[in-house]
């Protein structure tokens, strides 16, 4: 009699198992375009190319590398090109904003885990300042606050979109972002730019590396100045003060912001939704000092968390072994820090983060 409890103990455990449907992480790319603004060659519409990062049940998924084929710098992730989404039902939606010269696929650490817990992720990469685009423009990296526009049409579009609607959730929309990702997160939610205050900044004792060229366009000073007076620029420096709020964002994760001095005090005071702050300790780009602490001490209620060991470049993809011979900068940690326990450990924090804002939300409903 026990052997056969035993038997059909394990028949039943061997049913459950098989009847429960594999989560992969499917990628799809839409070619999106802004009509209200222009390209920075001034020729089209402005371009936003975004990742959307969705359930499937599609196997088997491939690693995602970044890099010329044969030349790959990263290992982003694993997941299924142009799967098939798995069954139709509302999500909570993440919106998800790149550091300077980045790309969606290079957060992939961050969508893998929110997708195969039930998200949808919409990852904007960011027109003249992303991997993914032949050319680099000076303008897409001191213009920042055109990002959050950039957040702003890929919502709507999304939102609309017949393939993508009945996935998302309205009521549940967050967004999460990464260096001048964090920046432009802050940005989304209620942030002011006024880059005389960074200004300021940059020519006191405080100054810290974002006030440099970053290595990602070192001539950039140069570049700008040589079109810095074109009628594009200029409607945009127009455009620096006003509020790129999107009401819709309902909970938000900055991790290692950026550029944190452009944004008002007062703006800053003024965020009212759930927000949740992560830092390395050794973070010598985007110092927490002058970026993470400040927006944790000015946002009522926000969350701050430091990673121990962990640099600005540890919350970018794992490396492969060219990457570590071509790109140091970007490859090399902290002997202590193991990059992939770092972005087990800090994806796990923010679903819990975002878990624990939705079931609140859905409580006041």
């Amino acid at each position: 009699m026990q052997n056969l409890k035993v038997t059909l103990f394990l028949l039943i455990a061997l049913f459950s198992s098989s009847s429960i449907a594999v989560v992969n992480v499917g990628i799809m790319k839409l070619d999106l375009k802004d009509e209200q603004r222009m390209a920075w060659d001034g020729k089209n519409m402005r371009p936003i190319t975004v990742h959307v990062f969705y359930p499937t049940h599609d196997t088997p998924f491939v690693p995602i590398k970044l890099g010329k084929p044969g030349e790959e710098l990263f290992a982003a992730g694993n997941a299924i090109w142009n799967a098939a989404p798995a069954e139709e039902k509302k999500l909570p939606l993440i919106l998800m904003s790149h550091g300077t010269g980045g790309s969606a696929l290079q957060m992939l650490w961050l969508a893998e885990k929110l997708v195969k817990n039930g998200y949808l992720v919409v990852g904007i990469n960011h027109h003249g300042n992303t991997a993914i685009e032949a050319k680099k423009y000076a303008e897409g990296f001191i213009l920042w606050w055109e990002r959050s526009q950039d957040i702003a049409v890929a919502l709507d579009k999304v939102s609309h979109d017949k393939n993508w609607f009945p996935y998302i959730d309205p009521t549940n929309i967050g967004m999460l972002g990464f260096s001048l990702g964090g920046y432009t997160t802050i940005a989304s939610i209620g942030g002011i730019t006024d880059q005389s205050l960074f200004a300021e900044f940059c020519d006191s004792d405080k100054r810290d590396f974002t006030c440099d060229a970053q290595a990602e366009f070192a001539n950039i000073d140069e570049e700008f100045n040589k079109v810095k007076d074109s009628e594009i620029i200029k409607a945009s420096l127009n455009r620096q003060h006003a509020s790129y709020k999107i009401e819709k964002i309902k909970a938000a994760v900055v991790l290692s912001p950026a550029v944190v001095q452009s944004i008002t005090e007062d703006s800053l005071k003024g965020i009212t939704i759930p927000v949740s702050v992560i830092v390395g300790t050794q973070d010598t780009v985007a110092p927490a000092t002058s970026n993470a602490k400040r927006v944790a001490s000015l946002v009522s209620g926000a969350e701050y968390a430091e990673i121990e060991g962990a640099g600005h470049y540890t919350f970018l993809s794992e490396c492969t072994d060219s990457g570590k011979v071509y790109v140091k900068t970007l490859c090399t940690d902290s002997p202590t820090i193991d990059r992939a326990k770092v972005h087990d450990s800090v994806s796990g924090q923010v679903l819990s983060f975002f878990n624990r804002t939705f079931s609140y939300n859905k409580a006041l409903r």
